[in-house]
């Protein structure tokens, strides 16, 4: 109970939750009768304890206690049983009702003596992790010892490294001083208090030399290991994993002081995945995005916003049964955001990654035929702004005045006709390839899948065919000559982008960082409740983006 209780309380500092659930494993041998049955009869147990409130480690325990007992009281209803009556939601992908184990040996391991034969335990290579988490503690003659079991997927072997740290740490304090409250027991091990002490020092030194005005050089956080990078797996250059190396850090403070490692790091993998560093709301997201970028793009009119304060958007609204294929955000307009920002709120039961994939890589893996003419012919994007099948021009372009639109419509190099019903039609012209601003390296650079009919699921192809002529489809894409882009072409650039793309699992926290210049980005479909929401910054207008191909003139009515 004492060691199940520190483990709890671990997990409660790391998910910044109350509410702690972990099953445990039980023999399921409790009457006299069974003892003698040869067979497996291991069932699993719940152990759901509140941890609100502050309590000191003896309440903790207490609670823990009445808990376990209580467990134990009703083992007899299988786990199955619970199952059945509760009717969580089910997944493939993990157990029901809990995810992490903890489990302690404490029966004294007898030798197994049989006639004529002679026995002995053998060790077994197990590759397979039945649940996110498990600690196997072991009650033996040499003390307490602990093995850790994890799904690769979701941890590296440094993060649970520092996991067994933080509990050993815990359990020390905890018996030490059992009288105080959890929220003052330490977890930090000895290297990691050094490394916060050494951070103290700096900044107290930044900011007398500050107040001294003296000049000193900057220090990198990163530098001082206060954050590990990683990939999610080998070989792979994208995302840029960047997570905690130290507890507590707050990661807009982080961001602010190592703006540098972070552009430096952007540029070269084009994406970053910050993992573990607590963020629990979207207003914890959006102070990181600000420290990194003060001016977020707030005039964006394809996504609904996130709450009142206009530079957060929700995902895009589309059915979770379906994917939403790459795109470059805003590429078929004049103007578009460098950076973007997507932060978990709730990760999905089942499915809802956000493939991404380089199109530095694209760019150089795609025929030189195909990727030439497009370079050289450049696309033209029509839209159809029809209420119910897409967002309203009203919605889009955030006004009702026909007047401003038109003005909207100059001043971006975009044509535009009204139709009957209300209705408007937009043109506009944009490269298919372009040199990035600042590594000055090709990358293909569009929406060609978010537009061209082919890519609509055969049925809404045919349902929309049926409704509309083709120059009233919601969206479509042409070469910039207004010449048909072949559907075979298009398929080979759907496959490659599938079969290079990388989808990382979303956990809740999570921040992913993109150059969008580099990086196009998708969407898995999902089951159960997801929330992303979104930011963007450092806009960038195409009349400054070197292009190949002939100068972008404006299309003709």
């Amino acid at each position: 109970m004492t060691l199940l209780a520190v483990f709890q309380l671990l997990l409660s500092r790391y998910s910044r939750r109350d509410d702690i659930v972990v099953g445990t494993d039980v023999a399921n041998r409790n009457r006299l009768e069974t003892e003698g049955v040869v067979g497996f009869f291991v069932d699993n147990l719940i152990m759901r304890t509140d941890l609100s409130g502050d309590p000191t480690f003896v309440e903790l325990l207490q609670r823990v206690r009445e808990v376990a007992l209580g467990a134990y009281a009703h083992q007899d209803v299988s786990f199955g049983t619970l199952v059945e009556a509760l009717r969580p939601d089910r997944s493939l992908a993990h157990t029901p009702i809990f995810q992490v184990l903890f489990v302690l040996q404490n029966t004294p391991a007898a030798p197994l003596r049989l006639p004529r034969l002679v026995a002995r335990a053998q060790e077994i290579d197990n590759r397979k992790s039945k649940f996110d988490l498990a600690l196997f503690m072991t009650d033996g003659e040499q003390g307490l010892s602990g093995t850790w079991v994890y799904r690769t997927d979701l941890f590296d072997d440094v993060t649970i490294a520092r996991a067994a740290g933080h509990f050993g740490t815990l359990l020390e304090d905890a018996v030490r001083r059992p009288d105080a409250r959890v929220s003052q027991l330490d977890m930090l091990t000895e290297a990691e208090r050094s490394r916060r002490t050494m951070e103290e020092t700096e900044r107290q030194q930044s900011t007398l030399s500050k107040l001294r005005g003296a000049k000193r050089k900057a220090v990198n956080l990163a530098e001082i290991s206060s954050v590990k990078t990683s990939s999610l797996r080998e070989g792979d250059r994208l995302p840029l994993v960047i997570q905690p190396d130290i507890a507590d850090i707050n990661l807009a403070e982080w961001a602010t002081n190592n703006q540098e490692f972070i552009e430096t790091s952007l540029l070269k993998h084009g994406g970053l995945l910050f993992r573990g560093f607590g963020l629990s709301s979207v207003a914890d997201f959006e102070q990181f995005v600000q420290s990194i970028c003060p001016e977020l793009f707030e005039e964006y009119g394809d996504l609904p916003r996130e709450g009142t304060s206009g530079k957060i958007y929700k995902s895009t609204p589309y059915p979770a049964d379906r994917p939403i294929l790459f795109h470059n955000e805003s590429s078929h307009m004049h103007r578009w955001p460098r950076k973007i920002w997507f932060h978990c709120v709730t990760a999905a039961q089942e499915g809802g990654e956000t493939p991404i994939i380089d199109c530095r890589e694209v760019y150089r893996l795609l025929d030189p035929a195909i990727r030439d003419c497009f370079a050289q012919k450049h696309l033209m994007y029509v839209r159809n702004y029809t209420e119910g099948l897409d967002v309203s021009w009203e919605s889009f372009f955030q006004t009702s005045n026909r007047s401003a639109v038109e003005d909207y419509c100059r001043k971006a190099s975009l044509t535009c006709e009204w139709k009957d019903g209300n209705g408007l039609r937009t043109r506009q012209v944009c490269p298919a390839v372009v040199k990035h601003p600042k590594t000055g390296e090709m990358t293909f650079f569009n929406q060609i899948q978010l537009h061209h009919v082919s890519c609509l699921e055969p049925e809404v192809r045919e349902s929309l065919s049926a409704m509309f002529a083709e120059d009233d489809l919601p969206r479509n894409v042409y070469y910039g000559d207004g010449s048909p882009i072949e559907d075979s072409i298009v398929q080979e650039i759907v496959d490659l982008y599938w079969r290079e793309s990388v989808a990382p699992t979303w956990q809740s926290g999570d921040v992913m960082m993109l150059d969008n210049m580099l990086i196009a980005h998708a969407r898995n479909p999902f089951a159960g409740e997801r929330k992303i929401v979104v930011a963007m910054g450092e806009l960038v207008h195409q009349k400054d983006v070197e292009t190949a191909g002939a100068p972008i003139e404006p299309p003709s009515r």
